[in-house]
């Protein structure tokens, strides 16, 4: 299957990590709630061996909620987006507000909580893997390229 799926009979890996289970419960029932697209779906609440369980899972994107303490939060979307096993999975924050301060520079995609209807969600998982993988085209692209000029530039 691809990174991206478009055709109703794929499925669609995702990652839930927060710690207020009735909201990570909603998002799940949002998503279950989505006719066009099937997702499965993992809930996570402890951090420390979370890591683990995502390379096992293999998901298509992480939707992590800004409940986490900041400093957490921030810290957990860094080593997720520098982490060789993790750092192509595309990351949506799913804010409790504008106002509130949550931007991390690694994630893909935020939404809010009070804007979330299945098809934003949805949306919203579909949006941030295609700008993950512009990401990593970009960035790939760009290695090769420099590669190639250092050479031309040192024969």
């Amino acid at each position: 299957m691809s990174a991206l799926a478009t055709k109703s009979s794929d499925t669609l890996n995702v990652y839930l990590i927060g710690n207020n289970p009735i909201e990570l419960s909603s998002i799940y029932e949002k998503l279950r709630s989505i006719k066009t697209m099937t997702y499965k779906m993992e809930m996570d609440f402890d951090l420390a061996s979370i890591f683990k369980k995502i390379t096992q899972f293999n998901p298509a994107c992480i939707l992590i909620d800004d409940n986490l303490e900041k400093l957490r939060l921030t810290k957990l979307v860094k080593k997720l987006s520098s982490d060789d096993k993790t750092k192509d999975i595309p990351i949506t924050i799913i804010k409790n507000s504008n106002y509130h301060d949550a931007h991390v520079d690694e994630a893909q995609e935020f939404i809010l909580k009070d804007t979330i209807t299945p098809e934003t969600l949805q949306r919203s998982i579909l949006n941030s893997m295609r700008f993950k993988r512009m990401q990593v085209y970009i960035y790939r692209t760009y290695r090769k390229r420099k590669t190639q000029i250092n050479r031309l530039l040192n024969s």
